[in-house]
């Protein structure tokens, strides 16, 4: 009989599951195609394979996030329902505890864990990566077609480039950003106008700038903004070429953000940067502080699952909404408060002393510290 109950519950709770999950993985990767991939397709950018691929290429990156809503949102619908049909009742009045009565929930959260932690520590930084590498072999297959007027284009790395109107290769009202390794401005220039080449035979692409201004931003390191200097010069032509070759090296094999290494590229790096400061005799460095803050937030939001499901159950069993609409609502907010928080971490990143490698463990613990509170209430009733 037991086993039959728990057949019944984990169908119910993995049919809301997988239904919230498809939702939230659309809804995101929407979200997500609609400014990169859908606006180049439709501006003649990119053909419609190379356009399903990227889109195809998100789906790791998004279910990220999209796995734990959708766990969060199945477990308020069905457990939700359940409790509004008073089957919970029922079941509790045959004997059964609420541990006996949320043992699916919990294994396919556990299940949900696994799966996160596969997808976030390899699947989706490899599947950004490639992303990004499929559309720098985009611009390299027809680099004018991105130079599109009115529109900040950001597809050259270490540059973004804005033209106010352009003729065939003449550009009018030209802003060109500079950046370095960490995408901050180092050189701006604005000109009056501008041409853009592109020389197939060398693979490499020219801007020029005409009667304009340069501003070029120099700091002392981590100095900041406030005692930047900032050198200006009027010139008549300045010309910045790209070799479109080493675009594609650098994107789609050479990944060097962290948010793009897999676990065991990050683990790789991490034993480097260890016997590197073991060498040098220092303590724990500011980038492996870095490092192992990625790596952590890569399990955090993983194990998010599991943490979001406890705290959903006794949500579910006390609030009781037959609903569809008003448990996905109900699960939205709580899945705001969540990334409220593990955001505010992320703006800690850059205070070594904190340790927010380890500070990115708080919202789990405060969520599963409240589902265990609530869980032990709604079983003494």
């Amino acid at each position: 009989m037991l086993f039959l109950l728990h057949r019944y519950l984990f169908r119910q709770i993995s049919t809301a599951t997988a239904l919230a999950l498809a939702l939230f993985v659309f809804v995101l990767l929407l979200g997500n195609a609609m400014g990169d991939i859908f606006g180049l397709m439709l501006a003649g950018k990119l053909d419609a394979l190379l356009c399903f691929k990227l889109v195809a290429l998100l789906i790791p990156y998004v279910s990220v996030y999209a796995l734990p809503l959708g766990m969060l949102a199945g477990t308020l619908m069905a457990m939700g329902r359940l409790s509004s049909q008073n089957e919970i009742t029922a079941m509790k009045s045959a004997g059964l505890g609420l541990g006996q009565l949320t043992s699916p929930v919990f294994l396919l959260a556990s299940l949900g864990v696994v799966v996160g932690l596969i997808i976030n520590l390899h699947y989706a930084p490899q599947s950004r990566a490639a992303y990004k590498g499929l559309i720098a072999s985009a611009v390299t297959e027809n680099p004018l077609s991105f130079i599109e007027p009115r529109r900040f284009i950001n597809e050259f790395p270490g540059a973004v480039i804005y033209a106010g109107n352009r003729e065939g290769a003449l550009l009018n009202d030209v802003w060109f950003w500079k950046l370095n390794d960490d995408r901050e401005v180092e050189l701006f220039i604005r000109g009056r106008a501008g041409k853009i080449d592109y020389r197939e035979s060398e693979n490499a692409m020219t801007l020029t700038l005409m009667d304009g201004t340069t501003e070029q931003r120099k700091t002392g390191g981590e100095a900041g903004f406030k005692n930047a200097e900032f050198n200006m010069l009027d010139f008549g032509e300045l010309s910045f070429e790209w070799s479109l070759n080493s675009v594609v090296e650098t994107q789609a094999t050479q990944p060097t953000k962290l948010k793009y290494l897999t676990f065991a590229q990050k683990m790789a790096h991490r034993k480097q940067l260890i016997a590197s400061e073991i060498a040098a005799g220092t303590g724990l460095s500011k980038e492996r502080v870095q490092l192992q803050f990625h790596l952590q937030q890569n399990c955090a939001y993983a194990f998010s699952v599991f943490s979001l499901a406890m705290f959903a159950i006794p949500l579910a069993i006390r609030v009781g909404r037959h609903e569809s609409y008003a448990n996905l609502a109900l699960a939205l907010v709580v899945a705001l408060i969540f990334y409220s928080l593990m955001i505010s971490v992320n703006w800690l990143q850059g205070i070594d002393w904190l340790r927010p490698d380890l500070l990115i463990w708080l919202p789990n613990i405060l969520f599963q510290s409240l589902g265990i509170y609530l869980l032990a209430r709604t079983n003494r009733h």
